[in-house]
């Protein structure tokens, strides 16, 4: 279908990422920016961190020629969509640098063949929907914690609050982590089951992190999302068996969720959870016990997913891989992760403000203030505006830049009890918090350096740099 004959026609979009942040307004205004191009009618709904907005209505579903949905995650009210078979699904990542070819390609993409989700595609995604949805849990409670962090003094692996006010704002922040796990297992449940999958994942996510059986085995991160998948999967199937009316209206709230225990929890106590236990016992050995090398190389390889896609899937990886270590008292990849996370919307904000003015155009150096506020929070998205116009030389200096920075975190033993970055993590930082803020701006400079070298001047009024 070519431009002139989808011109004057009608697309709405989903937008929804996992953080629920950046990447979910970015895609937003890529899309309303090439269909106001094209001359399309557009309405893009956005499932973000602050809830939905600008609902697509079934008006508006019926009257489109074109749906898309750009998410990474399982989106609420998703069930309006299945009469539909005109929709287009691609990451926010690829709504952001391939929009042009995404309107190019429409008719192809949402021909009325219902094309299924590849199981590896669907497991991804819902770990993305876990972690989307815990995220604001461990973040507020990783805020109490350094608070308490900043009043007291950490007495080698202890925390003592300065008095019992802040002793008790300690333990609310450790409930607060420990409904991690069930959050996770129950939402990457929910994206594969449904609502049906929520409540048997919630209890299976409290069971699997805390010590149960005869050995009082306990599997955390690991057990939840595993068991979140195979919940998510078992529910899915349950919910295909065909029952009298009758029973049906009781399957979701009583039936789905009471058979799937009784079938999950056995399976969990007296089969997986033993080599899970030995794999995360295993896991945990393997990185307290490495060398110096080994862990320069995890540093290399942590910098190298937190700077890839800018806070997308492969970031999200490496925030499943840290967390799931600091689950389990290794918090050194952790460390390294969350500074790491600062140094792409730091790099650029130095380049474009201090290190390379004259090769950024005014509205550029607009991009390097936000990102430089940005990366205080460790929000990697702030780069996502500079490599969306210059990608080659942008991603070839952030990954190089970070991966460095990551390297030296892992040598020089960062530690972070917070699962949050940037300098205002500062306070969760318990071991080598000098060395954290070293080694982030020792990568920053770096991509500093690169893009002065490799960056053509700018010119005012450009829209897409050069990346050949």
């Amino acid at each position: 279908m070519s431009k002139e004959s989808l011109k004057n026609k009608k697309i709405v979009a989903i937008c929804a990422c996992t953080a629920g942040m950046a990447h979910t307004y970015i895609a937003k205004q890529k899309i309303e920016n090439e269909a106001k191009k094209r001359g399309w009618d557009c309405k893009v709904e956005t499932q973000g961190a602050a809830g939905i907005d600008n609902v697509l209505t079934e008006q508006d579903l019926k009257s489109a020629d074109v749906i898309l949905l750009a998410t990474d995650i399982s989106i609420d009210n998703a069930e309006r969509l299945e009469p539909f078979k005109n929709v287009i699904k691609v990451s926010t990542g690829e709504a952001v640098k391939n929009t042009v070819n995404i309107f190019n390609n429409a008719e192809a993409l949402s021909s009325k063949k219902e094309v299924k989700e590849s199981i590896g595609k669907e497991i991804f995604r819902s770990l993305n929907t876990g972690i989307s949805k815990f995220l604001p849990v461990i973040i507020a409670s990783g805020i109490l914690f350094s608070i308490v962090l900043m009043t007291g003094h950490v007495t080698g692996d202890t925390i003592l609050p300065s008095n019992q006010f802040f002793a008790d704002l300690q333990q609310v922040a450790f409930y607060g982590f420990s409904m991690m796990v069930p959050v996770l297992a129950a939402y990457m449940a929910y994206s594969i089951g449904g609502n049906a999958a929520l409540a048997p994942a919630f209890i299976m996510g409290y069971v699997v992190n805390n010590p149960i059986g005869a050995n009082h085995v306990s599997t955390g991160f690991i057990g939840a999302m595993i068991f979140g998948v195979l919940i998510g999967y078992f529910v899915k199937w349950f919910k295909t068996v065909k029952v009298h009316p009758v029973i049906a209206s009781v399957m979701p709230v009583m039936i789905i969720p009471t058979v799937t225990l009784l079938v999950m929890a056995p399976i969990y106590i007296y089969g997986l959870s033993y080599p899970l236990d030995w794999f995360v016992k295993a896991m945990v050995e393997t990185l307290k016990g490495m060398s110096e090398v080994n862990a320069a190389f995890l540093g290399i390889g942590i910098g190298v997913l937190a700077a890839l896609d800018m806070g997308g899937p492969c970031s999200k990886a490496a925030t499943a891989f840290t967390l799931a270590a600091m689950a389990e008292g290794v918090y050194g990849p952790n460390g390294v992760f969350r500074m790491c996370c600062a140094i792409p919307p730091l790099g650029l904000a130095i380049s474009s403000l201090i290190v390379s003015r004259s090769k950024y155009t005014k509205e550029e150096k607009e991009f390097g203030i936000t990102a430089f506020f940005l990366s205080l929070a460790g929000i990697t998205e702030g780069a996502i505006p500079f490599a969306a116009k210059d990608p080659k030389r942008v991603i070839i200096a952030i990954v190089v830049g970070t991966a460095v920075a990551g390297m030296l975190g892992m040598i020089n033993g960062i530690d972070s009890l917070v699962a949050f970055g940037g300098l205002v993590a500062l306070g969760g930082v318990t071991k080598g918090a000098l060395w954290y803020v070293i080694d982030m701006f020792i990568g920053a400079f770096i991509i500093a350096a690169i893009l002065n070298f490799s960056r053509k001047p700018a010119v005012e009024g450009d829209v897409i740099v050069d990346a050949d």
